[in-house]
């Protein structure tokens, strides 16, 4: 349940900070827009006024509105992904990788879902079965031929010879550890219905004839229908621990895939700032004196590597 609990509160927090990066996401202004624009607009018409001396290309505005508009939050990507896997790479752009982390996160769910109701009806059928083939009075009857006249193993003294081969109490009623230890531990063994010890069952023994106690496997009975049930009750916690490893899974995606789009974004930014080819040409008009005062026009371009 921890785990559970954990992964809850991940997607909790991710989706109240991103709604909150949401609300206050850093974008340029529209005083800071205008500011720009009105900048390079009155450096043009100076240069166009100034009798065309310094005459070039004026700087396209829309330029920095497009760097401006795709550029993307790296810390909102991964909070995206964080919530929901997959959400923060469609948020900078692949749709690909979107569906590859969304398509995770479903088909471990829907295996922890799967896995856990098999593990659950697994559960019922052991619990069914020990019901039905291991009885509490045998085990009683046990103690009772075995440890002089004790019918409950709380009872026998602790000390002495009487104690051997009582480790573990039964509980009163049948928790989670009854069916585990009547399965588990040989000191219950007798209570199997099909139990016998070199060919005797608990019937064959009396008060003149007791039962050994059972202290080493020589003094074990042997039961097939307790080997079968330790066999269900196994595959049942295996199906279980397999549906809680889902979880894990789930958990490990939502962290990678946030990590990747926090990464990503950042990487998609640092290109997308990066100059394009036409932005790195620059034209230059002016006049030059040759057989008279500026009576030759020329034209020069450069390009910035």
């Amino acid at each position: 349940m921890k785990v559970r609990q954990l992964f809850y509160f991940l997607i909790g927090s991710g989706l109240i900070i991103s709604a909150s990066l949401e609300a206050y996401e850093l974008k340029p202004s529209k005083f800071e827009n205008e500011k720009q624009a009105f900048r390079y607009e009155h450096s043009y018409l100076a240069l166009v006024a100034d009798d065309f001396k310094e005459l070039s290309a004026p700087l396209d505005t829309t330029g920095i509105g497009m760097q401006q508009k795709y550029h993307k939050s790296p810390v909102k990507a991964m909070l995206l992904s964080l919530a929901v896997p997959g959400l923060g790479q469609y948020y900078y752009g692949s749709k690909t990788k979107s569906a590859l982390f969304l398509g995770a996160e479903l088909t471990s769910w829907a295996l922890h879902i799967i896995w856990h109701k098999d593990g659950e009806d697994m559960t019922a059928d052991f619990e069914a079965y020990n019901r039905q083939h291991w009885l509490p009075e045998r085990y009683s009857h046990y103690l009772e031929l075995a440890y002089y006249g004790y019918t409950d193993d709380e009872d026998i003294p602790t000390a002495g010879d009487s104690a051997r081969g009582i480790s573990h109490h039964l509980p009163n009623t049948r928790t989670q550890q009854y069916y585990e230890m009547t399965g588990k531990y040989n000191q219950f063994a007798w209570g199997w219905d099909d139990a016998v010890l070199n060919g005797d069952s608990l019937s064959d023994y009396d008060e003149s004839n007791p039962p050994y106690k059972i202290v080493n496997e020589s003094t074990t009975p042997y039961s097939a229908r307790r080997l079968l049930y330790e066999q269900m009750r196994a595959d049942a916690n295996s199906k279980l621990d397999n549906a809680n490893k889902m979880i894990t899974v789930a958990i490990v995606n939502h962290l990678i895939s946030g990590f990747e789009a926090y990464f990503m974004t950042r990487h998609c930014n640092k290109h997308a700032a990066e100059p394009g080819l036409f932005s790195r040409l620059n034209f230059k008009a002016d006049l030059k004196s040759f057989h008279a005062v500026k009576d030759t026009p020329y034209f020069m371009m450069t390009y910035k590597f």
